[in-house]
């Protein structure tokens, strides 16, 4: 039989053994909900852990805000109580987040991520009250000594900025209309600086970008692991491009959070920093890469591609609401 019981220092080795990341999440991670994070037992044994954590309100769904929150659970695999224990984690962290709080009117929305050909799961989801809120595209890219963004002469065009996690594109929203603009200044390509200038300036930059900026508290944790990375590019003393890299096992990295300023779009600035970081991503050992990006932003995809990204596979972001929603 599994029982949930709240999380407690005491089971931080049995998590770091299931999942160094969620570890971590719990441990250092601002968003994270303390008082959601749970663990599962079978007859005393430590069997997996759950958490639910804060995410940005990228999208708004019919003209209402949304306050975001993600679920993310693990179980040891192989064990004979796996489907009951996830299940039960599942559930768990439902209830739990029934019991959280709107926050300035925002309405509340739980989300978890299956991949569209795990029918299985998706099943499970939609029997639990979930459904599908939007379908993410994964795309990939192979880094090695050939690879030819490394090349000076070879310029891919920017069309439009194609961040990884935008808000829902409409037409007409961006300006990916017109020529390519010939500019043969150049940009100093660095390390973010921890300052609040830097800060202030990265979220101001990211905002005019996306449209809803990134979380402060997700890129603080992340900056906490060495081997993450963000590289901005400066031109006219400013802060006008930035992109994110972490591990993601493997000797895969994920490549997130690409961004340049509107006013600064379409000079080639995101081909030479995505270059440079694939550089230096090659000298530390990376053999590939991977973003996300919502499926149906078909120019941020078709940027990629032009980056030498591709389609790896769909995920399906799953909304719940709570028990009985017919949102």
């Amino acid at each position: 039989m599994i029982t949930i019981v709240n999380y407690r220092e005491r089971y931080h080795s049995d998590v770091e053994a299931l999942d160094p990341e969620m570890a971590s999440e719990i441990e250092r991670h601002a968003d994270v909900c303390k008082d959601t994070v749970c663990v599962a037992l079978a007859d005393g044994r430590f069997v997996g852990a759950g958490l639910i954590a804060e995410t940005n309100p990228y999208r708004v769904s019919a003209g209402e805000e949304l306050q975001y929150y993600r679920a993310e659970y693990r179980v040891l695999p192989g064990i004979e109580e796996e489907v009951e224990a996830s299940i039960t984690l599942l559930e768990e962290l439902q209830y739990r987040f029934g019991r959280l709080r709107s926050r300035d009117g925002r309405k509340p929305v739980l989300r978890v991520w299956v991949r569209a050909e795990d029918t299985a799961y998706t099943e499970l989801l939609f029997d639990e009250g979930f459904r599908v809120g939007n379908v993410m595209t994964v795309m990939t890219r192979g880094i090695d000594e050939t690879d030819e963004l490394f090349e000076e002469e070879e310029q891919v065009h920017e069309d439009n900025r194609g961040p990884a996690y935008e808000p829902e594109y409409r037409p007409g929203s961006e300006d990916s209309a017109g020529d390519y603009e010939e500019d043969d200044a150049e940009e100093e390509i660095r390390e973010f600086y921890d300052s609040p200038e830097e800060w202030k300036e990265y979220f101001a930059v990211n905002a005019r970008s996306f449209g809803q900026p990134d979380s402060e508290n997700e890129m603080r944790y992340r900056l906490g692991n060495p081997k993450c990375h963000v590289w901005v590019a400066i031109r006219d003393d400013a802060l006008v491009a930035a992109i994110s890299v972490w591990p993601l096992g493997d000797n895969v990295y994920a490549t997130e959070n690409i961004f340049c300023d509107p006013e600064y779009q379409r000079r080639g600035i995101t081909t030479r920093l995505l270059a440079y970081a694939l550089g230096k991503l090659y000298d530390e050992g990376a053999t590939a890469v991977r973003l996300t990006v919502y499926g149906d932003n078909l120019p941020a995809i078709h940027l990629y591609r032009k980056f030498g990204y591709s389609v790896a596979y769909e995920l399906l972001e799953m909304h719940y609401f709570g028990p009985f929603s017919c949102n």
